[in-house]
C-alpha cells in the first residue's frame, strides 16, 4: 500500500469519528458544562492512550525534559482548553450539523498557517479546492436553519481558527516526539491548568449525573473520538502535509449532518444539502487531481 494511500485512510477514520462529537454530546447539553465535557474527555482519553506506549515500550525511548512538558501543554490547551472548548459552545448556541460544518473551515486557516509557519507551498489545487470548499461553507451558513445564532457561529468560527493552528503545531512537532506518546501526555498535561481553570470559575470537573447514557457517552467520546481518532491523526500528519491534512475535515459536516437527521431529527434544507455538494466536491478535488502549479 502507497504511503499516501495510508495517509488518506487513516485520515477518513480520524473524520468518521470527529464527525460524530457533535451528535454524541448535543443530548447532554443540560446535563454538562461545556467546557466540563471537554476537559472530561480529554482526560479519559488521556489516560486510556497512555496504555499504548507503555505496551509499545515507546515511552520508555522518551525523555521528558521541562521544555517538551510546556511544550506538550502548550500544544495540548491549544486544542482541548481552547479549540474544543469553542466547539462545544458552538454546539449549545447553534445546531449540532452547524456546528460541525464551521469547524470543518479550520482548512483556510491551516493553509495560511502552515505558510507561515512549515514552509508548506500553497498549490493552484489547494486554492482551487479552498474557493470550493468555502463557497459550500457559506452556502450552508446562509442556508439559517432554525436552531442556529449569531454566538454560536462566532464560537464556531473561533473553534476552526484554533484548531488549524492547533494542527500545524503538532505537525511541527511530532516529528521529534512519537505520535502515541504526543497524543496522551498533551492531553494530560493540557489538563492540568484546564483543571484549576474550570475550579476557579466554579465549575468542578468530576461532579455530574451519573446513568448508563451519560457513563455510555463518556467511553464514546473519550476512547474513539478523542483516543482512537487522534492517533489517526497524527499518524496522517506524519506522512501528509498538514494543509492537505486538513482538508479532507471539510468531509465532517456531510457526515454530521446524515447524523444528526438520523439521530436528532436535524433536517437540513435544500440550500444546506446543496453547500454540502459543494463541500464534498472540494475534497474530491484535493483527493483526485493533481497539478504541479504553484505559487
Amino acid at each position: 500500500m502507497k504511503k499516501t494511500v495510508k495517509g488518506w485512510i487513516y485520515l477518513f477514520v480520524t473524520i468518521f469519528f470527529f464527525s460524530t462529537i457533535e451528535v454524541a454530546t448535543k443530548p447532554f447539553s443540560s446535563v454538562f458544562n461545556p467546557f466540563q465535557i471537554t476537559f472530561l474527555r480529554f482526560f479519559f482519553g488521556g489516560l486510556i492512550l497512555l496504555i499504548f506506549p507503555f505496551v509499545t515500550g515507546e515511552i520508555k525511548k522518551f525523555k521528558l525534559t521541562a521544555g517538551r512538558f510546556f511544550l506538550l501543554m502548550g500544544v495540548g490547551a491549544l486544542n482541548s482548553l481552547i479549540a474544543m472548548a469553542f466547539l462545544q459552545l458552538a454546539v449549545k448556541y447553534s445546531n449540532a450539523s452547524t456546528a460541525a460544518i464551521l469547524v470543518s473551515s479550520n482548512p483556510v486557516f491551516v493553509v495560511l498557517i502552515a505558510w507561515l509557519v512549515l514552509g508548506e507551498k500553497i498549490t493552484a489545487q489547494k486554492i482551487l479546492s479552498l474557493v470550493i470548499g468555502v463557497a459550500g461553507l457559506i452556502t450552508i451558513i446562509l442556508s439559517k436553519s432554525v436552531g442556529d445564532s449569531v454566538k454560536g457561529i462566532i464560537f464556531g468560527l473561533l473553534s476552526a481558527f484554533s484548531f488549524g493552528f492547533y494542527t500545524v503545531m503538532s505537525k511541527k512537532y511530532i516529528k521529534d516526539i512519537p505520535s502515541t506518546v504526543f497524543a496522551p501526555l498533551s492531553f494530560l498535561f493540557s489538563s492540568i491548568p484546564y483543571y484549576f481553570i474550570l475550579k476557579a470559575c466554579g465549575i468542578s470537573p468530576f461532579v455530574f449525573e451519573v446513568n448508563l447514557q451519560v457513563i455510555l457517552m463518556l467511553v464514546y467520546v473519550s476512547f474513539f473520538v478523542t483516543g482512537l481518532a487522534y492517533i489517526t491523526f497524527f499518524k496522517a500528519l506524519e506522512i501528509l502535509d498538514a494543509s492537505v491534512s486538513s482538508f479532507s475535515y471539510m468531509l465532517k459536516p456531510v457526515i454530521s449532518s446524515i447524523m444528526a437527521l438520523a439521530f436528532l431529527g436535524e433536517k437540513p434544507n435544500a440550500l444546506k444539502i446543496f453547500g454540502m455538494i459543494l463541500v464534498s466536491m472540494s475534497v474530491l478535488v484535493m483527493i483526485l487531481k493533481k497539478t504541479k502549479s504553484k505559487i
